[in-house]
């Protein structure tokens, strides 16, 4: 995998099928390269400061990729998108933990399973700063301190206090 810096001329050059993260006021353009045998792509997004976000799937079957309000993952045997889906809000972070793609934007966490479907949605109360991992749970942190757990595998959510779950 490659990725190029290129202009909006050379992203127009682009077939729009293999613009496969395409907004229209963007401000940067990049070409994905996956070798000869899936090609390239195209991306372009709204900043100039964010950068993309990008994870292979614990596989290496998959290639999840992340930016504003954007996802994507293309399957690497076939070449074909397993998922594109607008995100309600811009992206924060991205992390494949266990077979499980976590996606954390301002205001929810998503967890997907390995073949792109949606596992687990969550809205979160306020602003997340960030995540981390503790055995099978995600640790959302809230910029206003709170913290939740969340279960990769169940799916349960609950607020943190100290390092005590509360119910």
């Amino acid at each position: 995998m490659k990725i190029e810096t290129i202009s909006k001329s050379e992203f127009d050059q682009i077939p729009g099928i293999r613009q496969i993260i395409c907004h229209q006021y963007a401000q940067k353009f990049a070409r994905l390269d996956l070798g000869e045998v899936l090609g390239y792509y195209g991306l372009s997004w709204r900043s100039q400061l964010v950068e993309l976000s990008i994870e292979y799937s614990t596989d290496q079957k998959m290639l999840w990729i992340g930016i504003d309000q954007q996802l994507v993952a293309i399957c690497l045997e076939s070449g074909r998108l397993s998922l594109a889906m607008p995100l309600t809000a811009n992206l924060i972070q991205m992390a494949v933990i266990q077979k499980v793609t976590a996606v954390l934007t301002e205001n929810e966490i998503l967890l997907f399973n390995p073949n792109g479907s949606l596992r687990f949605n969550r809205g979160l109360p306020d602003f997340p700063e960030q995540f981390s991992t503790i055995g099978n749970n995600l640790v959302i942190q809230l910029v206003e301190g709170d913290r939740f757990s969340l279960n990769l595998q169940t799916g349960q959510f609950q607020k943190l206090v100290g390092e005590v779950l509360v119910s």
